[in-house]
């Protein structure tokens, strides 16, 4: 693996937070330019092996929620899943008519439908699981255990600061509208 220093830098983010020398560039303008640039990649492969079941990014995360919580009501997935209920209403629509999920009414309340897995649905999580893996080993598999446990350390801390930071950043920013006229 190549050695990764503060001088293998994201030259674009660099430019963007130190003028034109890369070499006095901000490493966490750097790192997030990359993680912004990995993002899509990364995405794109989890589509690739979707796309054989007809499923893409949004509807697989559906069902490995499904996966992980077991048979659930739709207004829990959509908690979990952090996404509006009509949102998931039509993706569970979609599921649905392609054979991965079933509803079924609450045994309590009327109001309320359990949504679960179907035996097909299990099936294609197993053999996207496989691939997952076997993409991870690929990517990361020669690299040593310290440094995953580093790389892991910092994206936790990453994930734990996004939603207060996003958050407030949309709250600071105005909503869309008519540019005044300079």
């Amino acid at each position: 693996m190549a050695d990764s220093t503060p001088r293998d830098i994201d030259v674009e983010a660099a430019l963007g937070s130190a003028g034109t020398d890369p070499g006095e560039a901000d490493l966490a303008v750097s790192i997030i330019g990359r993680l912004f640039r990995l993002a899509p990649q990364l995405t794109d492969l989890l589509d690739l092996g979707a796309r054989e079941y007809g499923m893409g990014f949004a509807r697989g995360r559906v069902l490995w929620a499904l996966q992980e919580s077991g048979p659930v009501v739709m207004r829990a997935l959509s908690q979990r899943l952090g996404i509006s209920p009509r949102t998931v209403t039509g993706l569970i629509d979609a599921l649905e008519a392609d054979g991965w999920v079933t509803r079924t009414p609450h045994p309590e309340d009327r109001r309320a439908t359990i949504i679960a897995m179907t035996p097909a649905a299990v099936t294609a999580l197993g053999a996207l699981r496989q691939s997952y893996e076997g993409l991870a080993h690929d990517l990361l598999g020669d690299v040593p255990a310290a440094d995953l446990a580093r790389c892991w350390s910092v994206l936790t801390t990453v994930q734990e600061r996004l939603g207060d930071v996003a958050a407030s950043r949309m709250a600071a920013t105005p909503p869309p509208g008519p540019r005044p006229l300079a």
